[in-house]
């Protein structure tokens, strides 16, 4: 009898559908056939990838209510915000599209600069750039549908194939971007969606060696594990681990914009986001003006049912999630912290969690010190610029910052100080340009995401020399 994975709604906790539990043997055999698949879709030329990467970007469009309702559904997403992921899914894949011919493009490099070796006036070289070969793409529950776009996108625009492994908790979505990507022409073979539980079926993906390349978001401690596991056996790895990003709010902001802004930074999606604000710190000349005005901001969000248009903040993913931050609060209570629920539960059956927010913040608060997936908002107040980034820097996470100030040249000066893999200026921690790099530094990240940059990853650099017999100018 198959085995199957039953996908609950977070919010009302009714099952939205069902998934097979794959086997390690059935995983080998999915594995098998993007081997295939990439002899397949490498010798495509690029013009009809790109023609199919815009035909995936149509019909996401086409179907971006659908879409969002199975995001609201099965990962509690507030459908407002279901819908701006599937958008940023299908802008991912078009641009995949149009950026690579530009990053792709090989180069004629003028040898005859070099003494060394001997003959270079009469050779040509080139580098090009050819795919890695088959691609083992791992996915977070809380991105669904755009992590996997900014996996796959890249992947099929450079020439390989791709396995991917939804999270047991939100795989319908990534089965539906398979179907499109193969209505829009994709080789079958070219995409294939292992569903299961990971602690089974991960090991094959990093172990298989016909597997040349992984890109995994999720935890720093699944990642780190993973990454080593790989790079031991000669693969490249691409890790966007955990985070947990500081906004800093110094003397001299304009305060109302800032509490505005952490506002969303924090509680956007039940603060399970990877680059969320999770931890707001703030100068003591504006801290009672800030914490006003957070949290009378703060206590006006909707908290309820994903498929309501007015709904703020939605469930949290699991009641495993609830537990976890229950812990997180009862040990900043027991350390000093004052807690406040300014959003509380509703009257529903899901994993919901109240809106929160923990004044009087230490360093010593696992809040300030582990990546915190869920709707709390701890609230430091520091006397200086120094202190600002020490604390910022004093978790071993780096993923986004933040810092608000009408000084650029202190902002500049603080970004440099700051240990993070991007550093914003007047705005969220949660802005990211799908093109550019993403990643983090410290125990945040391997190497970066972004459509320029995956694309790299996900290409081997080849040296081609031609040496003449007959005399060549270049």
């Amino acid at each position: 009898m198959e085995r199957v994975i039953e996908v609950r709604s977070p919010a009302t906790g009714e099952l939205v559908g069902k998934v097979p539990a794959m086997s390690v043997s059935e995983v080998r055999e999915e594995i098998e056939r993007a081997v295939d698949g990439f002899e397949e879709i490498s010798r495509t030329p690029l013009y009809r990838r790109a023609a199919i990467l815009r035909r995936v970007s149509e019909i996401l469009e086409e179907r971006k209510e659908e879409l969002a309702r199975l995001l609201a559904m099965e990962a509690g997403k507030p459908v407002r915000d279901a819908r701006v992921e599937v958008l940023r899914a299908s802008r991912v894949f078009r641009q995949a599209a149009e950026e690579a011919p530009l990053v792709l493009e090989g180069r004629v490099h003028r040898v005859d600069a070099y003494e060394y070796p001997p003959g270079n006036e009469n050779r040509l070289v080139m580098t090009v750039r050819e795919p890695v070969g088959v691609v083992a793409a791992i996915l977070p529950f809380n991105f669904p549908l755009n992590s996997m776009a900014h996996k796959v996108a890249p992947a099929i625009a450079a020439g390989n194939s791709v396995v991917v492994k939804p999270s047991s908790l939100t795989p319908l979505s990534a089965l539906k971007l398979r179907e499109i990507l193969v209505e829009a022409g994709l080789p079958d073979n070219a995409v294939r969606v292992v569903t299961g539980y990971s602690g089974e079926i991960g090991g094959e993906l990093v172990e298989n060696e016909a597997v040349s390349l992984i890109t995994f978001t999720g935890s720093t401690e699944v990642g780190l594990r993973i990454a080593s596991a790989a790079v031991a056996r000669g693969k490249r790895v691409i890790m966007e681990l955990g985070g947990s990003d500081p906004m800093i709010v110094l003397d001299d902001a304009d305060v109302e914009r800032a509490a505005r802004v952490a506002v969303r930074a924090r509680y956007e999606y039940a603060g399970q986001n990877c680059n969320a604000a999770k931890r707001i710190i703030v100068h003591e000349r504006v801290a009672d003006e800030f914490i006003r005005l957070f949290e009378s901001m703060a206590s006006k969000l909707r908290l309820g049912d994903p498929l309501r248009e007015d709904t703020d903040v939605g469930p949290v993913i699991s009641r495993e999630a609830v537990d976890r931050l229950d812990g997180f609060v009862e040990d900043a209570r027991a350390k000093g912290g004052k807690v406040k629920v300014l959003v509380e539960r509703p009257g529903l059956p899901g994993s919901f969690y109240p809106v929160t927010v923990v004044e009087d913040a230490g360093p010593e608060m696992e809040v300030m010190r582990r990546e915190v997936f869920g709707p709390i908002a701890p609230i430091a107040v520091v006397s200086s610029d120094d202190e600002a980034v020490k604390l910022a820097n004093s978790t071993e996470y780096g993923l986004q910052a933040a810092i608000f100030t009408r000084d650029l040249e202190r902002a500049l000066q603080l970004a440099r100080e700051i240990k993070a893999g991007g550093v914003i200026i007047n705005d969220s921690t949660r802005l990211r340009w799908d093109s550019l790099p993403f990643g983090g530094v410290k125990r945040s990240g391997i190497g970066r995401e972004g459509v320029r940059d995956t694309m790299l990853e996900m290409t081997e650099v080849k040296l081609i020399a031609v040496t003449f017999t007959r005399r060549y100018r270049a």
